[in-house]
């Protein structure tokens, strides 16, 4: 039996073949009426389902393959990026010994939990008290040892410099009696010259004088008798100017004097140089008595901080501990490290997508066991590692304001940090956005075609896309098709609804 449908097409129908044989001819069984109704309403449904599937092909074929849309709209829309990572605390302090010293009580454990100025670590402070003791007795005698050099220094460099003094006084008075030594010297000289002129002329005067007794007329030895007078008067009137005797004890006295001074001057001129180092022998002794103060205060401050103990700075959780009750420490040896437990965060390793997205101080939403907790990006690094699966990634940490005791240190954490937040803008559902290697794209049904659109996009949440530019509001982009769609097909716009019954009766079939 065939028929034809509203598109032309033949439907063709089972023949349905019922014989019932003639009881007067025969005899048969007698059939049921059950029987008879059962078998006459499976072909009466068979037959429906047969016009129904007819009638949908046909309809189907006339309208076009049905699609879900949306329209573009107008809304708002924040971006999130979403991860996990583990808690850990932003500030470590790692604490070290700055005594030598026994332990004396350990009150830190691993896992502890620590209140500031809590007092971990006690020493046993008897050898660093002998240690102070023996400190201030070497102190005192370095002290001593080296007051009394420095008092012999100063004493010489003040000889020193009073022998300066005077060797400049002795080299004036030097000076000075050899100035008398030469002018005694000098008159004394003028004064026997004088004497011998003098005597000179009293012979001559004396022989003359003979001369002219014997002849009494001779003008010539009057005249030079006469002339000889004179110059004897001339002579003995000069040398009247001179004491002699008192020039000769002036000379003696001042040769004295100068020898004197001479020697002065000698002894004072080694004297006035000192010891060329005694200015280092002095800075050296004040080395050595600040050396000593520095020892003592030394132990003084060893045994100080001994006596304190070592305390927690801050709310913490100690995290490992690595001496133990006894131990003799030393400067430097490591005691244990506290981490904060009010400067928390989370460590977050972030794909290269998800790190461009990202930027310090944006807004974080924490999960930390059920609990909920706010946040904001606090530093991100600026070198990729490698995680296990061989992807890049960049670890960001994220500041948690708000901590409290039910945080544990290493827990998993979910974060959700928004990234960007829009108001008003053109939006479309994400499942729309279509991706190839020519760029983003969308379909569009436009008056029953199917129309190919490239768009750009900007910011998404889980469920819509921001649309910048390809698209305008009302525009009806396809979410969902029922087969292979193309550009330019015909296509009919199908609700959500009828489109998932279509699914649900293919998917059982």
């Amino acid at each position: 039996m065939e028929e034809k449908n509203k598109m032309g097409n033949a439907v063709e129908f089972p023949e349905i073949d019922l014989k019932i044989e003639d009881k007067t001819k025969k005899k048969t069984k007698k059939v049921k009426p059950w029987v008879i109704f059962t078998v006459a309403a499976s072909l009466l449904i068979v037959v429906l389902i047969v016009i129904m599937i007819a009638k949908m092909s046909s309809a189907m074929m006339g309208m076009g393959t049905p699609v879900e849309v949306t329209k573009a709209f107008r809304g708002d829309i924040a971006q999130t990026v979403e991860n996990s990572g583990a808690v850990a605390s932003e500030e470590i302090k790692t604490y070290f010994a700055d005594v030598t010293a026994k332990v004396d009580t350990l009150s830190a454990a691993q896992g502890q939990f620590v209140k500031k100025g809590e007092v971990l670590v006690t020493y046993d402070t008897q050898e660093l008290e002998e240690s102070l003791s023996q400190a201030e007795i070497e102190t005192k005698i370095s002290t001593y040892g080296a007051d009394a050099a420095i008092v012999g220094i100063d004493s010489a460099q003040k000889k020193a410099a009073e022998a300066a003094v005077n060797y400049e006084d002795a080299k004036k008075y030097v000076a000075h009696y050899t100035d008398c030594v030469n002018q005694a010297k000098s008159q004394l000289n003028e004064a026997t010259k004088l004497s011998q002129e003098q005597a000179e002329l009293a012979a001559k005067i004396e022989k003359l004088t003979k001369a002219l007794a014997a002849n009494p007329g001779d003008k010539s030895s009057a005249k030079s008798l006469k002339k000889a007078e004179k110059k004897y008067k001339e002579v003995a009137k000069q040398l009247k100017k001179y004491d002699i005797d008192a020039l000769k004890e002036s000379l003696e006295i001042c040769s004295g004097d100068l020898a004197e001074y001479k020697a002065l001057m000698k002894e004072y001129e080694v004297t006035r140089e000192g010891d060329p180092a005694a200015s280092l022998n002095k800075a050296q002794q004040a080395l050595v008595k600040e050396s000593a103060q520095s020892a003592k205060n030394s132990a003084a401050d060893q045994l100080a901080s001994a006596r304190e103990g070592v305390k927690a700075d801050f709310d913490g959780i100690i995290s490992e501990v690595t001496i133990v009750e006894g131990q003799t420490t030393a400067p430097g040896v490591q005691l244990f490290t506290i981490h904060n437990a009010n400067a928390l965060k989370v460590t977050l390793s972030v794909t290269k997508y998800d790190v461009q997205k990202l930027a310090v101080g944006q807004k974080a939403e924490i999960t930390i066991n059920g609990n909920e907790y706010t946040g904001s990006v606090s530093s991100i690094s600026r070198i990729a590692t490698v995680n296990g699966s061989g992807a890049s990634v960049v670890d960001v940490n994220v500041h948690i304001d708000n901590p409290d005791d039910k945080i544990i240190l290493g827990m998993e954490a979910k974060v959700s940090v928004q990234t960007a937040e829009e108001k008003d803008i053109l939006l479309i559902p994400s499942a729309a956005v279509n991706y190839s290697s020519d760029g983003v794209f969308c379909y569009v049904l436009v008056d029953g075609i199917i129309e190919k659109r490239d768009i750009e996009t900007g910011i998404s949440d889980d469920e819509n896309i921001q649309i910048l530019s390809g698209l305008k509001e009302g525009d009806k982009v396809v979410t969902n098709v029922t087969g292979t769609i193309v550009e330019g097909m015909p296509a009919t716009e199908m609700d959500s609804a009828a489109l998932m019954g279509a699914e649900t009766e293919e998917t059982e079939e």
